[in-house]
């Protein structure tokens, strides 16, 4: 993983997608990554009411990520499996709005 590569990681339920934009090793080796999540916002409400619940103080928001923290994932493989849904839309049932 290097400055530009997109990765995706699953936070609590949360699928997020992000662009490596740091790189830095700890002192046993550990690659470090900061990460630009791209349209972050369910993840964002989710520590919001995570720190709201808890309200200990403690800090939720990881500005930096280990390497076992985040998968690699190619921008091309994404769009194909994006259009394969999108073309498999007649076989779905219209979604029902959240109660």
């Amino acid at each position: 993983m290097n400055i530009g590569t997109l990765v995706w990681q699953d936070n609590q339920g949360n699928l997020r997608f992000g662009t490596i934009t740091g790189k830095v090793f700890d002192e046993k080796d550990w690659a470090w990554f900061a990460v630009d999540w791209h349209d972050d916002g369910a993840h964002q409400r989710a520590m919001d009411w995570t720190s709201r619940l808890r309200n200990d103080g403690v800090d939720r928001y990881n500005r930096t990520y280990r390497a076992d923290e985040l998968t690699v994932v190619r921008s091309s493989h994404l769009s194909k499996a994006i259009a394969s849904h999108v073309s498999h839309a007649r076989f779905r049932t219209p979604e029902l709005p959240a109660c």
